[in-house]
């Protein structure tokens, strides 16, 4: 690639930038594309009081910070509107396949590297996370960078004579000849590893547990052949330290001038942790009070809770240690069971099913024809047996790609230590591709008679990894639900009634004891004043669930439309005892029993 950029390169980003731009121009209808909900909705808003000049904020952050902070400069860059942050994250997408070309052509030859390129352009997941107001892309991006960066540095490495290598480091404790290092060299090399340094440091604040990274690529410094000494592994470590304290200290110092306390990242990680380990646990996201799920809440009952268990109010990185404290002694008390729980979440991470969180790949795969039949054929079921079998036909090089085994491994526990959703395994992507790239850049040499390679073992390995990986672990049609509950609720907003009680009586068909989802139906089929059937659905909720906050307040409501005024009365007095304070309950009460509610 010295002369000039490669055509197959090109056509990498041309097609995986036409195939993005393609998906987006199809989902532009959904409701979610103009009316962000979730996690995509905080990020809007908190983009918005960065871009309104709130750089510094008030409060240490409890969501990561790098993805607000894009969004913003996206919006004062090219304005407000919802394809603006989507063009850019496609733009990004289709250079993250040519960065995963790249690092696959250095490391594994130019087939496998052109592969791992193609095949992470047509990832349909990867399409439909380049579409979503989500930190997943930018996390992605930064991964893929982050393995050129580390790609170029063995290519260095390699090309560089050895003796001249050796002269180069001789001077910082390296063995061979003495002399003067090369300057240009060694400064180019410390530059490339504080640029890792700092990608890896920004990752972290995409995606916090990519600090486990750390770990294997200072081991990698330590351990590998042909480094040069103490002094020099000490400086490339130094070089790379350094990098991530570039981005990571400026956090740091932040977050300790606005919320008094030095937290490098985030103040989420032992709610995080609690969610994902504790006796209720799932594997899969489970919110700490039902009906409170989005990060506002989040973060309001994480500190609210812990402070109401120690008697005090708790500051955030003080709430953050008491939800720690109380997984550890979840695991310490029931060993066997958390051994139960994790084995389940590294199933989880392992399997093709793209668990959602507030939007669901599946719903975009429905309404996107492209992401529809790209589905069928690029996704995780196939990525995962193609990449074990790169890995069995790689392993004879095993000793110069180790480190590629254990990242892959370090994202898989990072992700299963807590609790796993599709965006959280999103960074193993790449790494997988790179293997994936391999393994079909050696069965198209095999298959020209090029290679004589045996593919038995390979082809076996591949066949138990299918099978594992494709097995239905997960409830799939009560997960999908809640995405068609989250598209109904969204129209029901945006005053699309009709079309919100189809999406609501979809969902139920997938998750017909879901109390919250005959709730919200409940409301749109009173909103549309057909009452009889609205008191139904909150009855049914209410068998469900019992107290469920708001349904027998609106209860109340169907049946004084119905002019059934005692039973009216009856749900009201019994939303008071739900919720003391709900106004709505006690000026009906007032009305239609005075006297009945003390003041």
């Amino acid at each position: 690639m010295a002369h000039g950029i490669p055509p197959g390169l090109v056509m990498i980003a041309v097609l995986a930038l036409a195939v993005r731009l393609a998906y987006l121009w199809e989902i532009q209808s959904i409701p979610f594309f103009g009316h962000p909900i979730g996690d995509a909705a905080s990020y809007t808003a908190w983009a918005e009081r960065i871009a309104g000049g709130d750089w510094m904020g008030s409060e240490a952050f409890y969501q990561a910070p790098a993805y607000p902070y894009f969004v913003a400069v996206t919006r004062l860059a090219f304005g407000a509107s919802p394809w603006a942050i989507r063009i850019v994250q496609c733009v990004l997408g289709a250079t993250a396949c040519v960065a995963v070309a790249v690092s696959g052509w250095w490391l594994l030859g130019r087939g496998a590297g052109m592969a791992a390129g193609v095949i992470l352009a047509l990832y349909a997941p990867a399409i439909f996370f380049d579409g979503l107001v989500q930190k997943a892309s930018l996390g992605l991006w930064l991964m893929a960078l982050l393995l050129v960066v580390l790609a170029w540095i063995v290519r260095v490495a390699q090309a560089e004579p050895p003796q001249e290598t050796r002269r180069t480091l001789g001077a910082l404790g390296g063995s061979g000849e003495s002399g003067q290092p090369k300057t240009p060299a060694l400064a180019r090399l410390c530059l490339h590893w504080l640029g890792a340094g700092v990608l890896l440091g920004l990752l972290a604040l995409t995606r916090e547990n990519a600090l486990l990274l750390l770990v294997p690529v200072l081991v990698w410094v330590w351990v590998r052949k042909g480094e040069g000494g103490v002094g020099v592994r000490l400086l490339w470590s130094v070089a790379f330290a350094g990098g991530m304290a570039i981005a990571l200290l400026p956090v740091g110092l932040r977050n300790h001038r606005v919320g008094g306390e030095f937290a490098i990242t985030t103040v989420q990680a032992g709610p995080n942790f609690y969610i994902g380990n504790n006796k209720s646990a799932t594997g899969r996201y489970v919110p700490m009070r039902r009906g409170h799920e989005s990060p506002p809440f989040e973060r309001a009952e994480a500190e609210a809770i812990a402070s109401e268990a120690l008697g005090r109010v708790l500051a955030p990185g003080e709430a953050s240690d008491y939800w720690w404290s109380q997984s550890f002694d979840f695991i310490r008390n029931h060993p066997g069971r958390w051994l139960t729980l994790l084995g389940t979440k590294w199933l989880l991470v392992w399997n093709v099913y793209e668990v959602p969180d507030t939007e669901s790949y599946y719903l975009y795969c429905a309404w996107s024809p492209v992401l529809g039949v790209l589905g069928t054929m690029f996704h995780f079921g196939v990525l995962c047996p193609l990449a074990a079998i790169g890995v069995v036909l790689t392993w004879p090089r095993r000793r110069e790609l180790w480190l590629l085994y254990v990242l892959i491994l370090t994202v898989a526990v990072g992700v299963a230590v807590f609790y796993v959703v599709a965006r959280y395994r999103y960074p193993l992507v790449p790494l997988l591709a790179l293997f994936a790239g391999a393994g079909l850049a050696r069965a198209y040499a095999v298959l020209r008679g090029r290679s004589r390679q045996s593919v038995v073992a390979p082809l076996g390995v591949g066949l138990c990894c299918a099978i594992i990986v494709n097995w239905p672990i997960n409830p799939a049609r009560q997960l999908n639900a809640m995405a068609y509950m989250n598209v109904g609720a969204v129209l029901a907003q945006q005053g699309k009634l009709d079309a919100a009680i189809k999406f609501f009586d979809l969902a139920l068909e997938g998750a017909p004891e879901s109390a919250e989802l005959h709730y919200n139906l409940g409301v749109a089929l009173a909103s549309k004043e057909r009452y009889e059937d609205a008191v139904r659905h909150y009855r049914t909720a209410l068998e469900i669930e019992p107290g469920l906050m708001h349904a027998d307040y609106n209860l109340g409501v169907a049946f004084e439309a119905l002019c059934r005024v005692d039973e009216a009365v009856e749900h009201y007095r019994r939303a008071l005892t739900v919720d003391p304070e709900d106004a709505g309950a006690r000026g009906a009460l007032q009305r239609l029993s005075p006297g009945s509610v003390r003041e």
